[in-house]
């Protein structure tokens, strides 16, 4: 029985999370060749304030600049 669990920020939506559940699900289907109804897929979706890349808050309002750091500066 595989079970794959996908963690992201929130908000996909329903119709992405959808989508990203069926394909997910085919995928580990031919590969492993488990019937459809074995495969579990579980979206957990954690706030960007508690997720952080870089030293960075995802929260952060310069999140996208800060966090492409690479090395340690103070």
């Amino acid at each position: 029985m595989p079970i794959l669990t996908i963690t992201t920020w929130p908000n996909l939506g329903d119709e992405i999370s959808q989508t990203l559940i069926e394909k997910l699900t085919d995928v580990v289907h031919e590969v492993t060749k488990a019937p459809l109804d074995k495969v579990t897929v579980i979206i957990l979706e954690v706030p960007s304030s508690r997720w952080g890349e870089g030293r960075v808050l995802g929260s952060s309002p310069d999140f996208s600049i800060l966090s492409r750091r690479v090395k340690k500066t103070d």
